[in-house]
């Protein structure tokens, strides 16, 4: 998704004394981090009590010496992508080796204009998996999701619930290469990496998802808006487990409308309490 890069956003005294009302004491945004931290400790992290184990950002110097699926044609249907896809991913018995698998793929042809994939990156069994719709151009450029601007964002949202990417989180996108442009992912695209996230989701067995933006939609396999799906403890279901799954608005959208604060802040405690972390 391409989003608009706007300048520092200021608040009123009033504006402020609002979101205090609602219970958020930082907006969290970078332009205001410095002065919050301070004035307030930083928050204390809650231990878990699974030993955490960091994940392999990517596998270095990955240079398939042929494609691993075969480029997708005008004729080739979705059906045959995803088919294609299947094989890749079950053959994946560990995140590393599904990371291999995901740099050699050509099905949707979205591997053209990479840079690089984009798999995922945090910790095995955590309280939170987030998943996004798409790696942007900065995303694309380090291998890492979320690294922009909306991905400091995400990173202050889950600081504001005692979570981490090093701490209880995982996070990936829908798909693993950039759309070019920034532009939505196709279905077509979509499907033929949809196997990849399951199989990521299975191995790395999330307690709770938080998907944000379209991202909501694509996994509940609904176009019903954001605004009907979030407040809703939904579920999906990976090989026979069902895992709580809770909607809300892509941080990138927060860069650009502040007010919406308040309605992810809702989400996030909703996440708190299915993911156990209240």
């Amino acid at each position: 998704m391409k989003v608009p890069q706007p300048s520092a956003l200021q608040y009123s005294a009033l504006q402020l004394a609002w979101l205090q009302e609602l219970g958020i004491e930082k907006p969290w945004l970078p332009s205001e981090q410095v002065a919050a931290k301070k004035s307030n400790p930083p928050l204390a992290v809650t231990a878990v009590t699974h030993a955490p184990t960091r994940v392999p950002l990517r596998p270095s110097g990955v240079t398939p010496s042929r494609p691993a699926v075969r480029a997708a044609s005008a004729s080739q249907s979705a059906a045959e992508l995803v088919m294609d896809t299947n094989a890749l991913a079950a053959s994946a018995h560990d995140l590393t080796t599904l990371a291999k698998q995901i740099a050699g793929c050509t099905a949707c042809g979205l591997c053209r204009g990479r840079q690089q994939a984009v798999p995922g990156e945090g910790i095995m069994q955590p309280s939170i998996m987030v998943i996004g719709e798409a790696p942007e151009a900065l995303d694309d450029r380090e291998g890492r999701p979320f690294v922009d601007r909306p991905g400091l964002m995400l990173d202050n949202m889950l600081t504001a619930i005692q979570s981490s990417r090093a701490h209880n989180v995982y996070v990936s996108n829908m798909v693993k290469c950039r759309p070019p442009g920034n532009r939505n992912p196709k279905p077509i695209e979509l499907q033929a990496c949809k196997p990849f996230l399951m199989r990521q989701i299975e191995l790395v067995r999330p307690f709770s998802i938080l998907a944000v933006g379209r991202a909501a939609q694509s996994l509940l396999e609904t176009q019903e808006p954001l605004d009907q799906l979030r407040q809703v403890t939904h579920s999906l279901t990976v090989v026979g487990q069902k895992i709580p799954l809770i909607v809300t608005y892509h941080p990138a959208l927060l860069l650009n409308h502040p007010g919406e604060k308040a309605a992810v802040w809702q989400d996030l405690q909703l996440l708190k309490t299915v993911s156990g972390m209240s």
